[in-house]
């Protein structure tokens, strides 16, 4: 049995449990990482994921001795909780797995509700909240409930995702290796917010894996059979936790595909006609995808006639007086559909440039910040350089750009306008700030106008 009211997230069986789960990755990670011995990439491998478990650490200790308290904490409460339940009766794991939405009749919903934590049982009646602790618990088990194992678990599963989106657009652009190992690998949120016990980490990883797993079936036609599976499995993940992230890249990606077989035409102005007509029936097919995805219970508030009342809603929550100094805002949504549609550009600004130095409050948002500045630099640098029109026709010149640009615009929109609290906007917006980055970093690569290594300068970067 687990002491449901010690909730540390460092605790004294850490000095060994940590380094047995350490070396146990480690060793995992160093037969993944041989067929990349002899490749340009192999390099990047081990220090990318050193970083994600050393911000493991940071991002521990910055909840305990600073905020004291976070979403993480709920979620590692309720896994103690299902492993104290499987404790008694291990039978409860069917229970568990077998049944998707938690509910009052089940065996380990009385240890939720008598936990002392508040209200652990509200919260996991959440379906999305409730896949969290579902996906953690097997590491609880395995490293006797210790958070960081946990957490270092969590954090290679969204490093193994974002190594495959990282694959996958290497292959494309084998010369801007180092650039795109910045934008996936070493980005400052993602290894802050998408290595830990919550939702990012475990959509990061299952964003990564679905998106190679479909470029596989589409475009290689490779390992169909494990691709479909693994493609299915993570889409029912991030489904049933971020719904608005697959709700976002699946239109994309059917622009992307449209896109691709169009440039297959040789003759020039049939490949312009055909650019017309595919771009015109991707969107009408990826708005009855749309249509047909969001008819489901769990992601009906994304659907078209709900998407006003679930942005009023989503704004409402964050207006409470409790964190008011890192609240913003980009404007009410109003009462109709032209009101959001006038909000959308400002979601996206505030989502890829936001918070800026002047608006950060506290030294994580000030870092936060760093890097929103930077994005914004890289941007204006790359449009005074390239010029505006230059910019977007290299843009629009590349199926791979428009995908990135779509889905970029589709996710920032929807998470600027619905977030008005900067310490969330920061771990919401991560699932789209590589792609925009590789836009960036491809296009400026295209103009033939800057270095494919450095990012700023030889001198900074």
């Amino acid at each position: 049995m687990f002491n449901q009211l010690d909730l540390r997230l460092l605790k004294e069986n850490d000095v060994f449990l940590v380094p047995i789960c350490f070396l146990l990755i480690w060793a995992f990670a160093y037969q993944f990482k041989k067929k990349y011995e002899n490749t340009e990439i192999g390099k990047y491998f081990f220090p990318a994921l050193f970083f994600r478990l050393l911000f493991v650490f940071i991002y521990a200790m910055i909840i305990q001795f600073y905020y004291g308290y976070g979403d993480t904490s709920l979620y590692y409460q309720a896994v103690l909780d299902m492993q104290n339940s499987l404790s008694n009766d291990f039978s409860g794991w069917k229970e568990i797995y077998f049944k998707l939405k938690l509910d009052v009749n089940s065996p380990h919903y009385l240890y939720f509700l008598n936990d002392n934590g508040g209200y652990t049982n509200l919260y996991m009646m959440n379906l999305s909240n409730y896949m969290v602790p579902r996906f953690a618990l097997p590491f609880s088990l395995i490293f006797s409930g210790s958070y960081i194992c946990i957490c270092f678990c969590l954090s290679l599963y969204s490093f193994a995702g974002c190594w495959r989106v990282y694959r996958m657009f290497y292959e494309m652009f084998p010369r801007l290796h180092r650039k795109l190992a910045i934008a996936i690998l070493f980005l400052p949120s993602i290894l802050f917010w998408g290595g830990s016990l919550l939702k990012d980490s475990i959509c990061m990883g299952s964003m990564g894996f679905m998106l190679y797993a479909v470029h596989k079936i589409i475009f290689k036609k490779e390992k169909i059979v494990i691709s479909l599976i693994i493609a299915f499995v993570t889409g029912f993940l991030l489904f049933n936790i971020k719904p608005y992230i697959l709700l976002c890249i699946l239109p994309a990606f059917i622009l992307w595909v449209f896109l691709q077989y169009k440039n297959r035409i040789k003759d020039k102005t049939l490949r312009q006609v055909a650019a017309v007509l595919f771009s015109s029936v991707s969107l009408v097919v990826g708005f009855f995808v749309l249509q047909a995805v969001t008819q489901s219970e769990i992601a009906a508030q994304y659907s078209t006639d709900k998407l006003l009342q679930t942005v009023q809603g989503v704004q409402g929550s964050f207006s409470s007086p409790e964190g008011s100094g890192s609240n913003f805002t980009v404007g009410s949504a109003g009462n109709s559909v032209g009101s959001l549609i006038a909000l959308y550009p400002l979601g996206v600004v505030a989502t890829l440039f936001r918070p800026y130095l002047w608006e950060s409050g506290s030294p994580l948002m000030f870092l936060t910040g760093l890097e929103a500045f930077a994005m914004l630099y890289l941007t204006l640098l790359a449009m005074y350089r390239i010029g505006f029109k230059g910019f977007f026709q290299y843009l629009f010149s590349d199926s791979v750009l428009v995908f990135c640009f779509v889905y970029t615009f589709m996710f920032a929109g929807i998470v600027g306008i619905t977030t008005t609290n900067f310490g969330a906007l920061a771990r919401y917006k991560i699932p789209c700030l590589p792609f925009y980055l590789f836009m960036i970093f491809i296009i400026m690569d295209k103009s033939g106008k800057f270095s494919p290594r450095y990012v700023f300068s030889k001198k900074f970067f």
